[in-house]
């Protein structure tokens, strides 16, 4: 039996609950979590999150939130996403006041805090409060959760908070672009005409549903460059307003198809 295997079958005894009503409660198959718990069947974030959901007491959702750090830890994502996760839990948020974290570490801590309500909750008020990059990285993690409301507060925040904008806009451009971060930020601060490399590029992350946070910004940058590409952008634009499952960038998209500054509305 693994050491995950170990402490979910734990858990689950505690709260006095039969596989089968374990499976009740998940939506998961009873044989699945049975070969989950004995170590057969690897266990998964998600999995982790609905044993989170289905047990209410907080000394298993401990034990629980262990379980899915060292899962996390196993999948080679940096430590610093496993100590945010502590901190965030704790409602604490130092480590995220520190240095701009990556998409990679937000993509990581937001599979694990995305179900808890009360972490969403800090975030949410560290996207207004306190230090330029706590707002930047509690907008990236909320922007990576996949909600609508969690989308809506990355998108205000980003069209009302310059310096939150700044930096959100740099990190997408170093990152889909591949730019130097000097580069990346004289980008993001005015307009800069755009290989037709970068602009291919952008039109790709305009379908990154990983990050609504992300795609708003590739919006953003592509309707500043649509003059030198007017057909190709806007095509891109359209196919995009098509499929875009947030509601604030649904906005910034028709504004920007409508010849309005999407930062305007």
């Amino acid at each position: 039996m693994s050491e995950l295997g170990q402490k979910l079958r734990r858990a689950r005894q505690q709260a006095g609950l039969s596989l089968a009503g374990m499976a009740k409660r998940t939506g998961y198959s009873r044989g699945y979590l049975g070969n989950v718990e004995t170590g057969e069947r690897q266990a998964t974030p998600g999995l982790i999150r609905a044993y989170e959901r289905a047990l209410d007491d907080s000394v298993n959702r401990r034990q629980l939130m262990i379980g899915s750090l060292a899962t996390l830890a196993a999948s080679s994502v940096d430590d610093a996403a496993v100590s945010i996760v502590h901190e965030i839990r704790e409602e604490r948020s130092g480590m995220l006041t520190q240095i701009q974290t990556t998409h990679e570490t937000d993509k990581a801590i937001a599979s694990l805090v995305g179900s808890d309500t009360a972490s969403l909750a800090s975030l949410t008020k560290w996207t207004r409060r306190g230090s330029t990059i706590l707002r930047v990285n509690a907008a990236g993690i909320l922007a990576k959760v996949g909600m609508p409301l969690a989308d809506t507060e990355v998108v205000k925040v980003l069209r009302a908070d310059g310096e939150v904008r700044e930096l959100y806009l740099t990190a997408v451009l170093s990152r889909v672009l591949s730019l130097p971060w000097t580069a990346a930020s004289s980008l993001a601060a005015c307009r800069n005409a755009l290989s037709e490399t970068q602009i291919s590029r952008l039109i790709d992350e305009l379908r990154n549903w990983h990050d609504s946070g992300a795609r708003w910004c590739a919006a953003i940058i592509l309707d500043r460059n649509r003059d030198d590409h007017p057909e190709r952008i806007t095509a891109a634009l359209v196919a995009a307003l098509k499929t875009e499952p947030s509601a604030e960038n649904l906005r910034a998209l028709g504004s920007a198809l409508a010849g309005v500054d999407p930062l305007a509305v």
